[in-house]
């Protein structure tokens, strides 16, 4: 017969109550604690980290750390719920004067952003700022990343920045779209030899050149050109005897550029591009991720195919 030790039993009666008290407790606890509930929030955002950011209503003050994401904002015409940008977009026309220069996002001052106690940072999507991202959002700042990295996603940001403001992006995305649709409908059906040969020189890093899969590369196969680097990627320093051995037959380098006209009839005097004076400077900041890639695209092709775009 197998004795029941009652002193046993007692014993873990009382600790299994305990544990239940203890699980009751916390779990009331859990309940109590203060937490942001999505189902009590009109507008849930999600960016391009894949995250979803909740707010009580659409945001009215912003700090934009990218000037493409700025242009976007001055382009909806709200320009007026910035309170803070980065050096690049601190110049932009359309931007308030009472607007604060945080100066750049590498080296940005925490204290001056938590001054500015903005309703949403939006910023770049880039790995480098990672840990700056999940520093802000530690000390409670709503933070939306986005990454475009061509004229569609471009357009879709621009749509998404204007749901995220309660304002209507619809008018100015259409134009771009229109804008876009009128030169891709002329060299969509340019065969290879039609496409114009084009060497891109930016002034980023004393003259970087652009491969596929840039917006740059796009713009200029829409645009009814041929990279002459199509077949490298990303951005990159091009050597001299590389360009020339691939005889652009334009070259178009941006007008920020420390490098003159002079200097490129000296470097590539043997190609057909400065032979036949087809030299041509394109506005900075328009080869980028915003409402003027549109300029971009209609300036590159009036040059690369004058015959479809007199």
């Amino acid at each position: 017969m197998i004795k029941t030790n009652k002193k046993g039993v007692f014993a873990i009666t009382v600790v299994a109550v305990l544990i239940v008290a203890s699980m009751a407790g916390a779990i009331i606890l859990l309940q109590d604690a203060p937490a942001e509930d999505p189902g009590d929030l009109k507008l849930t955002v999600v960016d391009d980290r894949g995250k979803s950011v909740y707010f009580a209503d659409s945001p009215q003050t912003i700090v934009s750390l990218g000037s493409s994401f700025t242009e976007i904002i001055i382009a909806l015409n709200e320009s007026d719920r910035l309170v803070g940008v980065d050096y690049s977009g601190a110049a932009l026309e359309g931007i308030p004067e009472n607007v604060t220069d945080l100066g750049k996002t590498s080296t940005l001052s925490m204290e001056s952003l938590l001054y500015l106690e903005p309703d949403v940072v939006i910023i770049w999507n880039f790995s480098m700022y990672a840990s700056l991202i999940e520093d802000m959002e530690d000390k409670g700042l709503k933070v939306v990343a986005y990454y475009p990295k061509n004229v569609s996603q471009v357009l879709s940001t621009m749509e998404r920045i204007g749901d995220m403001l309660g304002a209507n992006a619809t008018a100015v995305v259409d134009s771009m779209k229109a804008r876009v649709n009128a030169v891709v409908e002329r060299t969509a059906s340019l065969t290879d030899d039609q496409r114009t040969r084009v060497y891109l020189e930016l002034t980023s890093m004393s003259g970087q050149t652009v491969g596929s899969g840039t917006l740059s590369h796009e713009l200029i196969t829409m645009a009814g050109g041929a990279n002459i680097f199509a077949n490298s990627t990303s951005n990159f320093l091009a050597n001299r005897e590389h360009v020339i051995d691939r005889n652009p037959e334009v070259i178009v380098v941006e007008n920020s550029s420390p490098h003159d006209e002079q200097y490129f009839r000296g470097a590539y005097a043997s190609t057909d591009a400065v032979m036949n004076d087809r030299i041509h400077r394109i506005a900075a900041g328009t080869l980028t991720t915003s409402p003027r890639l549109v300029d971009a695209l209609e300036d590159l092709a009036r040059w690369l195919q004058p015959e479809l775009f007199p």
